[in-house]
């Protein structure tokens, strides 16, 4: 058994890329693959607006990545070769330590955000969910929330304000050199994104603060909580005319601000600037707007470079946090190791128990032995082949491969051990 992650982050990728893989129906096709009969023993899928992630165990890793591959160079509409060096791909350890490193945020656009563990673990609720979670994605589950929990708890990584909200803030007071107090602040889209950087700008005191929303409803229990104005879907043109800077970061799956919308609005406007930052994946702002004048358009990668600076002083927790990930990693292997034993220490002790009983069936049918005597010969012979298997057992069991982690090398020895008795 197998298993492998492939899939693409902000790492590789830029927002032009990742938005083509976030689409609707994406989730319902890449889980449909066991559906439609391929060799899929268990799957899970992360998907976050920084990656998109597929996880899979398999007896056939190499069929079952071609399908994949096939899967998203159809979802995406982008040849194989153009969609390739976009992709990362990770086997065994490997995936297990990238998967630790995901959900302890080390992996993430915000070194120390919090938000991620969260998202694998709701990952992990939908492939439970959907019935593809066998015995190994569990465990690797369940090591990585708690390889994110020790970092969390025995470092510093998540110390201070760390969040993709935090450094939309910070990258919004860059751009206006520090002061919000003239700023009229237009917020589109109610998810938790959104709110949070709602209420991240709200504390810098901005002249006024607006959100919208398609479901008014949503968006005026926000505007409740917070104090804050809220409009109806329908006046998203007059709310961009008075809006000195626009936060967008709703989950459409489509342009939510075309080129022809941002023309009009910056024709009502005389020569008044427009900053707007898109955090949307896909994106909500087309592209183009970025050559309107007096427009500044940022989006999501944007954010890279504040982010840098301000996880600067996380490295040395970050250092400690791989420690934890690499001692998380070990156990793992070491589980999975003996995982691969198991069926050939129940094959050994089987074949040994078959071999003894055909030797008493024989033995019984030859002599005529009392009830007691067959009882007698029962009981020593099963002490005798336990006494002869103890050996070969404990040594299956302590072999040491794994300790350096090398699950290869685990499996030639077991192989060679089949070999040997014939299993």
């Amino acid at each position: 058994m197998n298993f492998f992650v492939i899939g693409v982050s902000h790492h590789q990728a830029s927002v032009a890329v990742r938005e083509k893989l976030a689409v609707a129906g994406i989730v319902d096709r890449l889980y449909g693959l066991w559906e439609r009969g391929e060799d899929l023993s268990e799957s899970l899928l992360l998907s976050t607006c920084n990656r998109l992630e597929f996880f899979a165990v398999s007896d056939r890793p190499e069929l079952i990545r071609q399908v994949i591959l096939d899967e998203l160079t159809a979802v995406s509409g982008c040849p194989r070769v153009n969609l390739s060096p976009y992709l990362h791909e990770y086997a065994d350890l490997e995936a297990a330590r990238h998967l630790f490193r995901v959900a302890a945020s080390l992996d993430s656009l915000v070194l120390g955000e919090p938000q991620i563990l969260g998202q694998v673990k709701a990952a992990f609720r939908e492939a439970l969910k959907r019935c593809r979670v066998g015995m190994l994605i569990s465990k690797l589950m369940h090591c990585s929330f708690r390889a994110a929990k020790r970092v969390r708890s025995e470092t510093s990584l998540a110390g201070g304000p760390v969040s993709v909200a935090g450094a939309v803030t910070r990258l919004v007071l860059t751009l206006k050199d520090g002061d919000l107090s003239k700023t009229e602040v237009l917020i589109l889209g109610a998810g938790p994104t959104a709110v949070l950087v709602l209420d991240n700008l709200k504390k810098k005191n901005p002249a006024a603060l607006t959100i919208l929303n398609r479901t008014r409803v949503k968006a005026e229990v926000i505007a409740q909580k917070y104090k804050i104005n809220s409009r109806d879907w329908v006046e998203l043109k007059s709310a961009l005319a008075g809006a000195d800077l626009v936060i967008a970061a709703t989950g459409a799956s489509e342009l939510v601000l075309t080129e022809a919308d941002l023309r009009e609005t910056m024709g009502r406007r005389s020569l008044r600037p427009l900053i707007i930052v898109d955090i949307g994946v896909p994106r909500n702002v087309a592209h183009e707007v970025k050559y309107i004048e007096n427009i500044l358009l940022r989006n999501i990668d944007d954010l890279k470079e504040v982010v840098w600076e301000s996880s600067l002083g996380r490295q040395e927790a970050a250092v400690r946090a791989e420690v934890i990930i690499e001692e998380e990693v070990t156990k793992f292997g070491k589980w999975l190791v003996q995982l691969a034993k198991q069926p050939i220490l129940v094959a050994l002790t089987r074949k040994a128990e078959g071999i003894r009983r055909l030797e008493l069936q024989k033995t019984f049918s030859q002599h005529n032995f009392s009830s007691h005597q067959r009882e007698v010969v029962e009981i020593m012979t099963g002490a005798l082949v336990r006494r002869l298997l103890h050996d070969p057992l404990l040594f299956i069991k302590n072999s040491s491969p794994a300790e350096a982690g090398c699950v290869e090398s685990g499996q030639a020895c077991l192989n060679s051990i089949r070999r040997a008795f014939k299993l």
